[in-house]
């Protein structure tokens, strides 16, 4: 492609990079990365021009896009960008986070070319969207990808192609509130600090990896996920309650990818 490609992905987990970069591999080409997952690459604005493609990978939290991501893309800026929007949901439901997500993009300058919907396994628990995104899901990626690039070779078609429409509701589902929780940690920590380290929101103490702030925490599981020792687990009652409702619904249903060109 004659555009310069860029990808912006938060992925606490990894399944939303996997999503992004199985895209990105279809279009093909060299591409410029900014990986947002951790707080120290959400420090400052980005600025792209006409001249970029930009395509931004998200995770879905209860049908939004996840608010302090929101508050960080308003320092995103486009000057009549081309740009794919990407949604990553745990086998539920993406409810009104694409369509949030395109919003907030084309506040901000960039014009919708095409948008995605892709699973992953779920954060809260392995038995809802299990081991996605799957090959199967990766190929999808990368087909549509190739789709892309076919239908927006030409810059000009990029700039008079209709309106990009995507599923999703205006108003926006409401956010979900839940009290402050926070993952607890057994005496099998190690004291390694992987999961400081890799915390998207800063909420565990580099000094004592067992104190987690938990207003901050987003419960992205990170953490849980990358322990290797198994160290680190959420008890609390109302998180115990979502994770059984997901399960009960969800764990034997497969949802596949959508696309909106």
């Amino acid at each position: 492609m004659r555009k310069q490609l860029s990808i912006i992905f938060f992925s606490a987990t990894g399944g939303t990079a996997k999503i992004v970069k199985s895209i990105t591999a279809g279009i093909g080409g060299n591409y410029e990365e900014y990986n947002i997952t951790l707080p120290a690459n959400r420090e400052k604005g980005i600025t792209f021009d006409a001249s970029d493609l930009v395509i931004i990978g998200v995770p879905v939290y209860a049908g939004r896009v996840p608010d302090f991501l929101i508050d960080f893309f308003a320092n995103v800026k486009g000057n009549h960008t081309p740009a794919v929007f990407i949604a990553v949901y745990g086998n539920r439901d993406y409810d009104d986070a694409l369509i949030e997500l395109k919003d907030t993009f084309e506040r901000n300058g960039f014009i919708g070319i095409a948008a995605g919907a892709f699973i992953a396994e779920h954060s809260n628990t392995l038995k809802v969207g299990t081991n996605r995104p799957d090959s199967k899901d990766l190929d999808a990626a990368k087909q549509f990808g190739a789709d892309i690039k076919i239908k927006f070779e030409d810059s000009d078609a990029i700039l008079q192609s209709p309106k990009l429409i995507v599923k999703g509701n205006i108003p926006y589902k409401e956010r979900m509130s839940a009290p402050p929780i926070a993952p607890d940690t057994s005496g099998d920590c190690i004291n390694c600090g992987i999961c400081a380290k890799h915390c998207p929101k800063g909420a565990i103490s580099l000094y004592n990896f067992k104190e987690v702030e938990a207003a901050n925490c987003v419960r992205c599981c990170s953490c849980i996920k990358k322990c290797p020792v198994q160290a680190k687990s959420i008890h609390h009652e109302v998180f115990n309650k979502i994770t059984r409702a997901l399960i009960d619904s969800f764990s034997t249903i497969r949802h596949e990818p959508e696309y909106f060109l």
